[in-house]
């Protein structure tokens, strides 16, 4: 979905949030989460204070406070483009999506993988296939939910981190921990239910 749509899902905003290119891409992300959250964001006074910190902590060009890469939290060498990102760029071909961004953007990304696990989701309530459930829980529960903590407390202790981004990157975690057990009740009611064909 382009950036600049209508988001329905606060993990459609957390992914446009992590994304953003300036001030008020962040600020439009990060309104929408506002508006989905139960709970108070913190207030932004300067959003380019925001885009500030938001560069220092993710885009460089120094190093990086907060990579927001899977391969980082995931790889004994906190490189890209290794073993996790081939491995993620394989889950979206297994999907048949392509990032706008490879060869760009590495794919392990966090709002990519929040765009992906989107797809596997709306894909899933759709009830596509066993495949698709059995990728989402491979994709979200154990990849997605061995890094994003890592990196949510990366964000929160980074000098730079601004508390609504702080703030985010929580959104972004308890997401990722919501889906997870969301998917773990749903196989465990087809497995009470005699499995898949059951």
């Amino acid at each position: 979905m382009p950036p600049d749509a209508a988001n329905t899902e606060p993990a459609e905003a957390l992914r446009d949030f992590f994304i953003a290119e300036d001030a008020a891409g962040l600020k439009k992300a990060y309104l929408e989460v506002a508006e989905m959250s139960e709970d108070r964001l913190p207030r932004v006074k300067d959003w380019h204070q925001v885009e500030y910190d938001f560069t220092r902590l993710f885009v460089g060009p120094k190093s990086l406070e907060a990579p927001p890469f899977a391969s980082v939290y995931l790889e004994n060498d906190p490189l890209v483009m290794g073993p996790t990102t081939m491995m993620v760029r394989s889950v979206y071909e297994m999907m048949g999506l392509v990032s706008p961004w490879k060869n760009r953007l590495p794919e392990d990304h966090v709002s990519l993988e929040l765009d992906a696990a989107l797809v596997m989701q709306k894909a899933a309530e759709q009830g596509e296939s066993r495949e698709i459930e059995d990728l989402r829980h491979f994709f979200v529960g154990r990849h997605m939910a061995s890094w994003i903590p890592a990196f949510v407390k990366c964000v929160s202790r980074a000098e730079s981190a601004h508390p609504a981004i702080v703030r985010a990157a929580e959104l972004a975690g308890q997401w990722v921990d919501g889906q997870d057990a969301l998917i773990n009740a749903q196989r465990n009611q087809h497995l009470k239910q005699g499995g898949w064909n059951g």
